[in-house]
């Protein structure tokens, strides 16, 4: 999963060997089919330059939200375009079979927004599934590390209430 906002190259892996493939084993199993550097195809069709979302972990998690990707506007997608990475996150032990029976556990990138994308939102998420990312070796009391919700803040802040992007300030 590491890899996940790391190179324009992972939605070609997804689509070649499959979402919950991508997301079983070492991250170094890809590392010789991960070649390019973040760049212009993270946000831009290559044969179009329009933004697009490549990351199908930002559609799953706008549909949690109650979003709807096909009625995104060209000023939302000028942040949702770094929502793919700048957000909040989790991995998911998602358990699977491979093509030969085999069980597998992915751990699938998941953004916590089926209870809005407030920080209250999504600890009432991981609340309700007993989620934690570690526990304080004192207290012993279990601890949520926040990974970088930058799109989650933006979308509460005074920027986006005016219709400012994140694209404005920082792709000028």
């Amino acid at each position: 999963a590491c890899w996940w906002c790391k190179s324009p190259d992972v939605p070609r892996m997804i689509k070649k060997d499959g979402e919950l493939e991508f997301f079983t084993g070492k991250w170094a199993k890809y590392g010789h089919e991960i070649v390019n550097s973040i760049g212009c195809a993270d946000c831009h069709d290559s044969k179009t330059a329009e933004l697009t979302v490549g990351r199908p972990s930002l559609q799953t998690g706008l549909e949690s939200a109650g979003l709807d990707m096909k009625k995104v506007s060209e000023t939302e997608m000028r942040s949702l375009v770094c929502a793919q990475c700048h957000v909040e996150y989790y991995f998911k032990k998602t358990p699977w079979k491979d093509a030969a029976g085999n069980e597998q556990v992915a751990n699938v990138v998941t953004l916590p927004w089926a209870n809005g994308m407030t920080v209250e939102g999504m600890e009432a998420y991981y609340d309700a599934i007993e989620f934690k990312d570690w526990t304080h070796k004192i207290s012993k009391t279990p601890m949520l590390k926040a990974q970088h919700p930058g799109y989650e803040i933006f979308k509460s802040g005074i920027h986006a209430q005016n219709g400012v992007t994140c694209a404005d300030c920082h792709m000028p």
